[in-house]
C-alpha cells in the first residue's frame, strides 16, 4: 500500500521551532535566576513598627471612596432581599454557640489553599470550617464540608466567582448548593440569593456613615450585625468569635497578596491578569511579594484585630495559611498572630486520640505523646 504523502507547511514548522525556542529560553532564565530554598517563618517581634491607631486608619483608608460608589447599591440590596426573605428570624444567631470554646478555621480565597485545603478533607469534625464564598467551587471539587460560605459582596462579580477554580459547568455548583449554608450579609446580590438552593442565614454590617446608617434603618433595622473591616474573610473570623463562640481562630487562604509565581488563587483567575497597582510587602518567610493597596489594607485590619481592636478584647489567631502578608513586617512576624502550618495544627489538636491504642498495646512500637 503507497504511503499518503503528508505536506507540512514551513511556516507552521517555523512557528513550532521558534516557539519551543522562546520557552527553552524562558526556562534557562527562570534556571538562572531561581535558587533552593527552605521556606521557614520569620523571627517573632513584639509589636508592629506601627502604632496601633495607625493600623485602624490604614485599615480604613479606602472607606470614602468604597460607600461613595456602593451605598445606593447596598440599599437597594437590602430592601429587595429584606422584602423576599424573612431576615429577621433567619439570621446567622441561629448558629449562636455551635463551637464555643473550640477552634474555628477560616478560610480566606488566597494562592497557598493549594498547599494545605486537602488537609480539610478529613478534618476533625469537632473543629469548625467557615469559607468565604469565593472558595466554594474549589472546596466543592476536593469533597470539603463546610459550616458555611460567607458573601458580603454587593458585587455582579459574585454570580461568576461561585464556579470559579471549578471543574463542571456553573449549573452543577447552584445544584450542589442544596446540601450548604450561605451566610449572607443584607447588602448580597438578591440574584446571587435567587440562586442558591440551600439554606441561607443573614447578618448586617455597621457602615461608618451616619446618613447611611439612617436610610439602611428605615429599610430593616437588623441587629445582627457583623464588624468585618469590609472583607469577606472578616465576616468569617466575626462570624466564628461572636456568633459561633470559637477561639482560636485558624486562617487559612489568608495571604492577601499574590504567591512568587503572581497568582492570587489558588487556580486560574482573572485577577492574575491584573498584576498593576501593586506594591512590594514582606511575606510571613522574610521574602518579597506584591499586592494591592487595599489587600494591605485588610491585613492591616486583621492586625489591629490581633492587638484587640477597639475594644482592647483578647484574641487568639493562629494563621496556618503558610505564606502571604498576614501579621509579616520586613523585621518579623508579630507576636499576637501565631504562624503554624496547617498540618502541625491538626497534629496538636487530635494527638490525644494515638492515647487508646497506646493502651490497648495496638501500634507495633510505644510513643511519648509528649
Amino acid at each position: 500500500m503507497d504511503s499518503m504523502a503528508v505536506n507540512v507547511d514551513p511556516v507552521v514548522v517555523n512557528q513550532y521551532e521558534a516557539r519551543i525556542k522562546e520557552l527553552t529560553d524562558q526556562i534557562a532564565q527562570m534556571q538562572r535566576t531561581m535558587v533552593p530554598m527552605q521556606l521557614m517563618f520569620q523571627s517573632t517581634i513584639d509589636a508592629p513598627p506601627i502604632a496601633k491607631e495607625g493600623l485602624y486608619q490604614q485599615s480604613c483608608g479606602n472607606d470614602a471612596v468604597t460607600i461613595n460608589h456602593f451605598a445606593e447599591k447596598w440599599l437597594d440590596h437590602m430592601k429587595r432581599n429584606s422584602a423576599k426573605y424573612d431576615v429577621q428570624h433567619k439570621t446567622t444567631m441561629l448558629t449562636y454557640g455551635k463551637y464555643a470554646y473550640r477552634p474555628v478555621i477560616c478560610a480566606g480565597s488566597g494562592p497557598s489553599l493549594k498547599k494545605n485545603a486537602h488537609l480539610l478533607i478529613n478534618k476533625p469534625t469537632e473543629i469548625g470550617l467557615v469559607s468565604c464564598l469565593h472558595n466554594y467551587a474549589y472546596f466543592t471539587d476536593l469533597g470539603i464540608k463546610t459550616d458555611g460560605y460567607v458573601n458580603l459582596d454587593a458585587g455582579d462579580i459574585t454570580i461568576p466567582e461561585m464556579s470559579q477554580g471549578g471543574k463542571h459547568p456553573a449549573d452543577y455548583y447552584w445544584d450542589a448548593s442544596k446540601d450548604c449554608t450561605l451566610i449572607a450579609g443584607l447588602v448580597s446580590k438578591p440574584e446571587l440569593l435567587d440562586k442558591w438552593k440551600g439554606e441561607i442565614l443573614f447578618f448586617n454590617s455597621p457602615v461608618p456613615d451616619q446618613a447611611f446608617m439612617e436610610q439602611s434603618a428605615k429599610i430593616c433595622d437588623l441587629q445582627v450585625y457583623y464588624n468585618v473591616g469590609g472583607n469577606a474573610l472578616g465576616a468569617c473570623y466575626y462570624h466564628a468569635r461572636a456568633v459561633l463562640g470559637a477561639m482560636p481562630i485558624v486562617f487559612i487562604g489568608a495571604d492577601f497578596a499574590f504567591d512568587y509565581t503572581r497568582k492570587f488563587h489558588s487556580w486560574e483567575s482573572p485577577y492574575d491578569k491584573q498584576f498593576a497597582g501593586v506594591v512590594p510587602y514582606t511575606d510571613i518567610f522574610g521574602n518579597r511579594v506584591f499586592t494591592w493597596p487595599s489587600y494591605a489594607n485588610f491585613a492591616a485590619w486583621f492586625v489591629h484585630q490581633s492587638l484587640g481592636g477597639n475594644g482592647n478584647n483578647p484574641v487568639m489567631f493562629v494563621n496556618c495559611t503558610e505564606g502571604g502578608i498576614l501579621g509579616a513586617y520586613p523585621n518579623g512576624n508579630i507576636r499576637t498572630i501565631t504562624q503554624m502550618a496547617l498540618a502541625d495544627f491538626l497534629t496538636m489538636y487530635t494527638h490525644h486520640k494515638l492515647t487508646p491504642e497506646l493502651v490497648k498495646g495496638e501500634v507495633e512500637k510505644p510513643k511519648l505523646l509528649f
